[in-house]
């Protein structure tokens, strides 16, 4: 488990002083809420704001891969310790936007967890929710899928995402896994401000999380 928690002090020490101003160390100190999606647990640390917007499009868009381990660094060492034990499956980017970059955000941003990540949905075609109508985001049932010959995880699942809006595709998810695992949580990095607007703050679920 050190060790594992060890892999994470390059990302904390891009955090210090000398490599970040303190606009943006304010930025990226983890604000924990939670929120109950119907019977989905989810746990989301930073206000999907101008500057979460900026740093994930230049991370994106921008190919700057460098900044991969910044985005999960000051919460990861918990996270290890909080679901250890769980199966941590992605949510899924489109294969267009996947070719287009080169790699998938998710996967690149948790690299070095020490932790299977499972990969069992697709999105049958290229959407952003934010972009969505609310007829649009109702037909995630149809745009995001299982992959059936995919092995799913059995147990305890983490769903992880970097951007939650509706919480629509993690309800989703949650709904494609129902039959197949005991029980099902969330962990986002970023929700939108409405949505980030009606959690709680999870201090005991962040320490003790899903036990």
């Amino acid at each position: 488990m050190k060790e594992l928690e060890q892999q994470y002090t390059f990302a904390q020490w891009l955090l210090q002083d000398e490599w970040l101003c303190n606009e943006c160390l304010a930025h990226l100190r983890p604000d924990p809420r939670l929120l109950r999606l119907d019977e989905l647990k989810l746990t989301a640390f930073y206000r999907y704001d101008a500057f979460m917007e900026q740093l994930l499009f230049q991370f994106k868009e921008g190919r700057d891969t460098a900044l991969a381990p910044v985005f999960f660094s000051q919460v990861m060492a918990r996270l290890i310790r909080q679901y250890r034990g769980w199966s941590w499956v992605l949510m899924p980017s489109s294969a267009k936007r996947r070719i287009e970059r080169g790699f998938t955000p998710l996967r690149r941003m948790l690299e070095g967890c020490g932790k299977v990540l499972y990969e069992p949905f697709y999105k049958s075609e290229d959407h952003k929710q934010s972009a969505m109508s609310r007829h649009q985001r109702a037909r995630i049932c149809e745009i995001m899928k299982r992959k059936q010959e995919y092995p799913l995880p059995s147990g305890r699942v983490l769903l992880l995402d970097d951007v939650c809006t509706t919480g629509s595709t993690l309800k989703h998810a949650c709904q494609l896994l129902e039959k197949h695992t005991l029980k099902v949580e969330a962990v986002t990095l970023c929700a939108h401000p409405l949505l980030f607007e009606t959690m709680v703050q999870p201090l005991q679920h962040i320490e003790e999380g899903g036990e």
